[in-house]
């Protein structure tokens, strides 16, 4: 295949692995958030669980996407997955400041 054939799967492989990572992301520290309020709350016997399914879920993503996508679709998960890293931790400030 010649250079300009690859740039379509080359991208499209950029934008799954963002797409991907966002939504890892997301999912992954909504659950951080709600594992640290079992923590507070002293359900430890619920946080555990919990604590090993993000930790076996964001593997299990992040070694798809290295081996399915490569370089290029693992470098993009990260990106996507720091990203929704920052927006969740945006929205819970909100929701313990009390604003929507």
């Amino acid at each position: 295949m010649t250079a300009p054939h690859l740039l379509p799967i080359l991208v499209l492989s950029i934008l799954t692995g963002a797409l991907a990572g966002l939504a890892l992301g997301t999912l992954f520290f909504r659950g951080l958030a709600a594992t640290a309020r079992l923590y507070v709350a002293g359900g430890i016997r619920r946080a555990v669980p919990l604590y090993l399914l993000r930790l076996a879920c964001a593997t299990a993503g992040f070694t798809i996407a290295a081996l399915w996508g490569g370089a290029e679709a693992l470098l993009a998960m990260l990106a996507g997955f720091q990203i929704a890293r920052s927006l969740v931790v945006r929205r819970e400030k909100r929701a313990e400041a009390g604003t929507p």
